[in-house]
C-alpha cells in the first residue's frame, strides 16, 4: 500500500488472506493511470491508500447497501432494483454506528447461529469511533442477524447493524466480499 501512487517504497503491507482467513478485498474509489485508490480496513475510518493496478484482480460488484440510522432501515440494490429493504438494530446513544462509505470485508459463520450474532456476520471496513475493542477483536462494525426482533427499529447496539435471521441468511447467500455499505445519518 502506497500514500501517494508516486512513492517508491510502499509504506504499509496487507496480508492476503486476513487475520480471520477471508480473501483480502478493497473497494476502489479512484483511479490515477496504473494506480487504484482503495479504502482501507483500518483506523481513522475512510482512510484510503494506493495499489497498483496489476498487483489485483477488479470485479464489478452489482450490489450496494445502504443504512439510514434515523429510519432503522436497510436497503438492499442490484443496479437499482431494490433487492431487500428491512428494519434494523443500530447503535445506542453512547455507541453509535459511525457513517461513511465502508464495504464487506468478510463473511463469518458464528458457532451457534442463535446466539447473539445470528447465522451469519458481515465485518465491514469500519471501526467504532467509541470502542477500542469489543468482545475480544478490535472494534469493528458488522452488520449481523438477531432473533431480537424486538430490537430492531431501535438505537440498541454497540454500533454494529442488527437485521433479522432470516435477512442476514439472504444477505449471506447474496452479497460478495467488497460490496460497498454507505452508512448514512
Amino acid at each position: 500500500m502506497y500514500a501517494h501512487p508516486d512513492d517508491a517504497v510502499p509504506n504499509s503491507r496487507f496480508s492476503n488472506p486476513n487475520e480471520d482467513g477471508a480473501p483480502r478485498v478493497f473497494l476502489a474509489v479512484d483511479r490515477q493511470g496504473d494506480w487504484l485508490n482503495v479504502l482501507l480496513p483500518i483506523r481513522p475510518n475512510g482512510t484510503t491508500g494506493w495499489i497498483r493496478r496489476n498487483d489485483v484482480r477488479l470485479t464489478v460488484d452489482p450490489y450496494s447497501v445502504t443504512v439510514r440510522l434515523r429510519d432503522h432501515r436497510v436497503t438492499v440494490l442490484r443496479g437499482t432494483a431494490t433487492v431487500l429493504q428491512q428494519p434494523i438494530g443500530v447503535g445506542s446513544r453512547s455507541t453509535r454506528t459511525p457513517t461513511g462509505l465502508y464495504y464487506i470485508t468478510e463473511l463469518l459463520r458464528p458457532p451457534d447461529p442463535a446466539g447473539f450474532y445470528g447465522p451469519y456476520a458481515f465485518g465491514i471496513s469500519g471501526y467504532s469511533d467509541v470502542l477500542d475493542s469489543f468482545g475480544g477483536g478490535p472494534g469493528i462494525v458488522g452488520i449481523h442477524g438477531t432473533d431480537d426482533l424486538g430490537s430492531l427499529g431501535h438505537d440498541v447496539s454497540h454500533g454494529c447493524i442488527r437485521m433479522s435471521n432470516n435477512a442476514i441468511t439472504t444477505l449471506a447467500s447474496l452479497l460478495p466480499l467488497g460490496t460497498p455499505v454507505s452508512i448514512k445519518p
